[in-house]
């Protein structure tokens, strides 16, 4: 073979391994990509989306509440309602269930006279013609309207007792998630505290 061909055939020769090289860097870039999705993905199933602000919520956290005297942290975990836009944390012995349209409650799995009714108000509420809702509501059970003496904070709370029962009454004044929360006790099991607290965590979206 000539000197000239021998040189031409070199060069072909290196330019192919050239070629080779770009490809192979281009490979090794797609599994990377492949990796940080799949980071991404397992990332966001640790969490729920809160749909106004995009703020990512853990799938868990501890609550802790006062039940007849006693103080007690519990697990809650985060659920989505399916009946008006909001999520909250839910403690483990409760579950989030829809009522009717607009209302939901969460209920003591043991026993579900327990429960605390949600009902998300609209931003512009008239909080005289709720309270007054509020108050009628409340004397069909008993005349005496009491303060509950619970931790509510940016709202106000009104109950009444009949017989064991006990009917509490709390308006969140939020002004981003108005609530109404109406919750069914008894003096011996006293869940209001652990209501509230559910209730603290709501978030709208």
């Amino acid at each position: 073979m000539t000197s000239w061909a021998r040189s031409i055939g070199c060069a072909a020769f290196a330019a192919l391994l050239t070629g080779c090289g770009m490809t192979t860097d281009k490979n090794a870039d797609g599994p990377q990509g492949d990796s940080v999705n799949e980071e991404n993905e397992g990332n966001s199933s640790q969490g729920g989306n809160d749909g106004n602000n995009n703020k990512v919520r853990l799938m868990e956290q501890n609550l802790q509440y006062t039940s007849n005297g006693k103080e007690i942290v519990k697990t809650a975990f985060l659920k989505r309602s399916d009946n008006q836009p909001f999520s909250l944390y839910v403690l483990q012995q409760f579950k989030l269930s829809a009522e009717e349209p607009g209302k939901d409650i969460i209920f003591l799995t043991e026993d579900d006279s327990i429960y605390m009714r949600i009902e998300l108000l609209t931003a512009d509420v008239n909080w005289d013609e709720v309270e007054e809702n509020v108050h009628t509501q409340l004397k069909s059970h008993s005349k005496t309207i009491r303060d509950p003496a619970l931790d509510i904070e940016n709202g106000a709370g009104y109950e009444v007792e009949s017989g064991d029962d006990v009917i509490t009454s709390i308006l969140l004044k939020d002004e981003k998630a108005p609530v109404r929360l109406t919750i069914f006790t008894k003096k011996d099991m006293d869940f209001r505290d652990a209501f509230l607290e559910m209730a603290k965590t709501l978030m709208k979206g």
